[in-house]
């Protein structure tokens, strides 16, 4: 006796991870965020996982999640990519990108984060005021982890006199 095992085609699976987010049970329509929880939005590029290409990205933080979306007028829905801000951790690596590291559990090793973002803006100004506000909600987050991100920070604007 033959077992059959049916497979839903890659395409089907690609436009169900795409309409929902990759989330079961939200539709493609149904916001991942409340608009009232936006700390900050703005414009970026952020590097592909795979390919390492930059990609114009809407990037919106709240104090849960920082997520990136193709437009601005996606209400929200369907985001690219998103980083759980209870486990993150900042820096800058130029005065135009950030990377931000999602670990995998708190207190794992840097060295092996679940989730990496590298986000380059316009102008270091606007990289400054990311770097702060993602800075704050860390810090917010709790205090084992606010000392690397302090340590971070303090690089940035350190300068020899």
């Amino acid at each position: 006796r033959l077992l059959t095992i049916s497979h839903q085609p890659r395409s089907e699976l690609l436009n169900f991870r795409a309409a929902s987010g990759g989330i079961p049970g939200r539709s493609a329509t149904e916001p991942v965020l409340e608009r009232s929880k936006v700390i900050r939005e703005g414009w970026c590029y952020k590097e592909s996982d795979h390919l390492k290409v930059w990609r114009r990205r809407f990037l919106v933080l709240t104090r849960q999640k920082l997520c990136t979306f193709k437009t601005d007028t996606s209400g929200y829905a369907q985001p690219t990519s998103t980083i759980d801000m209870s486990n993150a951790i900042c820096s800058a690596t130029s005065s135009t990108t950030i990377v931000v590291r999602e670990l995998r559990d708190k207190g794992s090793a840097q060295e092996n984060p679940h989730k990496v973002y590298s986000i380059r803006f316009q102008d270091g100004i606007e990289c400054r005021a990311w770097l702060a506000v993602l800075h704050e909600v860390i810090m917010a987050q709790d205090a084992p982890r606010a000392n690397v991100v302090s340590r971070a920070w303090e690089s940035l604007y350190h300068t020899s006199e």
